[in-house]
């Protein structure tokens, strides 16, 4: 195993890895700790001589300290809870409602501008067709919701799939 401990900058390398491991209760004049796997040496910052090393023994803590950091960084991280679920389900829910109303008003272009032209003409001309196809797009939008907040599990948030029909 290859070490670097740098206390100043909170850094320890083991085998080119690099974490951030508090080092503040290392000695306030050592610079660094540098060991190759065979032999090494300490560095100090206030004029000391540098001290070989023949094992790293003295200082397997912050080897630990390292790992600890290692396996706390590789741990799965754990899911949304369920409010964030049915957040980012609700919101995507609103997205694709939007996105259905626009596309039901501007099929052959959903930007901004040409669904409001799109929207006008079609309020001018089927103005209950109109109607009808916002109620439609409403109540499944109301449903979606309603499903989502009566799920009780995040597994139950991500089943249901959004979709809208008009």
């Amino acid at each position: 195993m290859r070490l670097t401990i740098i206390r100043d900058d909170n850094m320890v390398i083991v085998d080119g890895r690099a974490l951030s491991v508090d080092l503040s209760g290392l000695p306030g004049n050592l610079h660094a700790v540098q060991w190759d796997g065979l032999a090494g040496h300490v560095e100090y910052n206030d004029g000391t001589p540098n001290e070989k090393l023949e094992d790293i023994a003295a200082w397997q803590s912050v080897v630990d300290a390292w790992e600890a950091v290692r396996q706390a960084e590789e741990a799965p991280q754990p899911g949304p809870t369920l409010e964030e679920a049915k957040a980012a389900k609700l919101a995507e829910i609103a997205k694709a409602h939007d996105a259905a109303l626009a596309g039901l008003v501007a099929l052959s272009n959903p930007a901004p501008t040409v669904v409001a032209v799109e929207a006008a003409l079609l309020a001018v001309s089927d103005l209950e067709g109109l109607d009808y196809a916002r109620q439609r797009l409403a109540e499944q939008q109301r449903d979606l919701a309603a499903a989502v907040m009566a799920a009780g599990a995040v597994e139950d948030v991500r089943a249901v799939a959004v979709g809208f029909l008009v």
